[in-house]
């Protein structure tokens, strides 16, 4: 069967692989017309200074991610939230955008990320409410 998406969601950290995965989103959203939201998650409780980083530098990382989609023709809305990301992704976020596909990578950059799958991925695919997709 034949799924067509209307809003997918694309959680990146700055990692190969999350950006590996939001240029997958880009082509999927592209081909069903949907929706693409790019969100950062940011624990300021884990670790406050690399939560201070990513608000700096937020704003260009989002701004050539965007350049690439609009380069594919395709209009991102950005999100950085702060909180648990295992809940937001797969819990909060899902219902709050009526998401029906997550696009994201393997690991990311935690201290986890050297494992096969990282805990925050793993999380979601076994407690969203949707379609999850993993990139590599």
């Amino acid at each position: 069967m034949v799924r067509n998406y209307k809003n997918i969601m694309v959680p990146v950290d700055g990692s190969e692989p999350s950006i590996q995965a939001f240029k997958k989103a880009v082509h999927i959203a592209k081909r069903n017309g949907a929706n693409l939201y790019l969100v950062t998650v940011v624990d300021k409780v884990d670790n406050p200074e690399e939560a201070e980083q990513i608000e700096r530098d937020r704003e260009g990382f989002f701004a050539a991610l965007e350049a690439y989609a609009k380069h594919e023709n395709q209009h991102v809305e950005r999100k950085v939230k702060f909180g648990n990301a295992k809940k937001l992704i797969a819990e909060e976020l899902v219902k709050d955008w009526n998401i029906d596909l997550i696009i994201m990578g393997a690991t990311g950059k935690g201290n986890i990320a050297k494992m096969v799958l990282g805990s925050i991925t793993k999380h979601v695919t076994k407690h969203a409410r949707c379609d999850v997709l993993i990139a590599r």
